[in-house]
């Protein structure tokens, strides 16, 4: 994290390109939202028609939400000037929110998976290798786009900044902060999901195990 003692003008057209990638993060989560029921397995709730994905859903509500407040952050960043240059550190902080809001909006794909290609297993008993394959390789796919958007994307942004060194590493705090209450809340949603499915982890492992959550799926 270089220390930059000039006034910092970023510009603009580099916060578009990340109000694009959060446009297209809300449309999918949107989508899938909406699509969700469909999936195989879930939590049977009385008077409810169709399984409910807990963890999955808890995971695209979150994401759409951090999307939004990111949006938030970015046009904040924003000079009101002729030029418009993004002068100030919510810059950053929307950079962090926006890799949160992908990393749940990966999750909320692919964590309902597992159960689906079970029972597709299950139906095709014949195919089983082949089915274990695409089952593998879906998840290895999804868990690298996850440890990607929460760790290694906030790292690079981090690392990159153009704002003060003490301003960068309180990002960096508030990020690790979120990122594990957000645990914190999945956690609560899959123990509810899975409720009656045998012995449940403590919720101190249940935290730290989302802090590695493709290793769950």
């Amino acid at each position: 994290m270089p220390e930059n003692r000039w006034p910092v003008r970023v510009a603009v057209n580099v916060m578009r390109a990340r109000l694009t990638v959060i446009g297209f993060n809300i449309a999918i989560v949107s989508f899938q939202i909406a699509q969700l029921y469909r999936v195989s397995g879930g939590l049977r709730v009385p008077g409810v028609d169709h399984a409910v994905h807990l963890g999955a859903d808890m995971s695209l509500f979150m994401a759409l939400a951090l999307s939004l407040v990111a949006l938030v952050a970015f046009l904040m960043s924003g000079a009101f000037d002729e030029v418009g240059y993004c002068t100030h550190w919510t810059l950053v902080a929307g950079d962090l929110l926006m890799y949160l809001a992908l990393a749940h909006t990966v999750a909320g794909f692919f964590a309902p998976l597992e159960t689906a290609i079970d029972l597709i297993a299950v139906k095709l008993p014949d195919q089983a290798s082949e089915i274990s394959f695409i089952h593998t390789a879906s998840l290895v796919a999804g868990g690298v786009a996850w440890f990607l958007a929460t760790y290694a994307g906030p790292v690079v942004s981090l690392v990159r900044s153009p704002f003060q060194r003490r301003t960068n590493i309180a990002l960096g705090i508030a990020y690790l902060v979120v990122l594990l209450v957000l645990c914190w809340i999945n956690s609560h949603a899959v123990g509810l999901e899975a409720t009656g499915a045998g012995d449940e982890p403590g919720l101190m492992i249940s935290v730290l195990r989302e802090l590695v959550q493709p290793l769950r799926w």
